[in-house]
């Protein structure tokens, strides 16, 4: 029997929607060969909720240094570059969502989510 591994799928990022809100941010840790995590950050996860999803949450990792502040229990409209997510499967054998981004962009209010 054939079987299809979801590792290296894609998801279409239309899939996602086009309006993405973040409600927090927080680093994320370089680790070494042997699974042991460092202090050197590597980038910030954006707590990003999708509303064409229901309002699923998903963090959303952007390498380098951290480009938003969001206010306590407030959000900031965003679009991000370099979009790409995919599934995988997680230690206990569930299907998990991981998301990337390259940049992440606060949105005026006068510029519509999707729209650069």
């Amino acid at each position: 029997m054939n079987a299809i591994s979801l590792s290296g799928l894609r998801i279409m990022l239309e899939d996602l929607g086009t309006e993405f809100l973040v409600t927090g941010v927080r680093p994320y840790y370089a680790y070494t060969g042997d699974g042991q995590r460092t202090d050197k950050v590597e980038g910030y996860k954006y707590s990003t909720v999708m509303p064409a999803k229901g309002f699923a949450k998903v963090d959303i990792k952007v390498p380098g240094s951290q480009r938003l502040d969001v206010p306590h229990g407030g959000y900031i409209p965003v679009r991000y570059d370099g979009l790409e997510a995919k599934l995988y499967y997680d230690n206990n054998n569930r299907v998990q969502l991981s998301v990337k981004a390259t940049d992440v962009h606060r949105l005026s209010a006068d510029k519509p989510p999707g729209k650069p």
